[in-house]
């Protein structure tokens, strides 16, 4: 696709919705923890081979992120509809490769 498009900027959106709750049945497991996010494990585990492909014909703009954490029991607190630091902070990177 790059390649067809070489004189235009190209803009790609990668989403692992499945790392919403609930997520612990993908393991089998009756609840949700952060041991459970295997589509994230497994996202996370493939992510360096799409930046590596991405990146080895072209310069590209990369900015990966979240859209808000979850809380698994910290201070008592579950899921993400809430304000607290485990579902305010987000990882955030912005590079230039």
């Amino acid at each position: 696709m790059a390649r067809a498009r070489e004189d235009r900027p190209l803009f790609l959106f990668v989403n692992v919705s499945a790392t919403h709750v609930p997520h612990g049945h993908y393991l089998g497991e009756s609840s949700d923890s952060w041991q459970s996010q295997a589509a994230l494990a497994y996202a996370d585990e493939h992510l360096g081979n799409l930046v590596e492909g991405l990146t080895r014909d072209r310069r590209w703009l990369v900015i990966m992120c979240a859209d808000h954490g979850d809380a698994f029991g910290e201070d008592g607190y579950h899921g993400r509809g809430i304000t607290h630091p485990t579902v305010t902070n987000v990882p955030f990177a912005c590079m230039v490769l």
